[in-house]
């Protein structure tokens, strides 16, 4: 056997590949948890995306855009009751979790945060 016939089977390195630009922290939004019957004294825990965050009511807090979509999709149904007959007769959704934006004062409120 010569040298050229060893590692014949061996496939080439592969190429190095260019790193790829590091993620960088998700956008996040300022806001505030309302106070709610619903809340733990201690605050609530929600879970996005593998990160765990735990708000607590009245509290400002720092959340990405992915926390503001599980809020603005968590709702409840909650009981449409005639005044006359006191019986129920309907349903409505409601927010589970009402929160609200806390606009910074050196932040600007464009067209595009509505």
């Amino acid at each position: 056997m010569s040298a050229v016939d060893l590692g014949t089977n061996i496939p080439p390195a592969p190429a190095k590949r260019a790193k790829a630009a590091p993620v960088g922290l998700p956008k996040t939004v300022r806001i505030i948890l309302e106070e709610n019957d619903n809340i733990p004294p201690t605050g609530q825990f929600f879970g996005v995306n593998g990160r765990s965050y735990m708000l607590k009511p009245g509290m400002e807090a720092d959340v990405p855009q992915g926390l503001i979509d599980v809020l603005d999709n968590a709702v409840t149904s909650t009981a449409i009751i005639d005044p006359d007959t006191r019986k129920v007769i309907g349903y409505r959704n409601a927010m589970r979790y009402p929160y609200r934006r806390v606009v910074q004062k050196n932040q600007g409120v464009g067209e595009d945060d509505l």
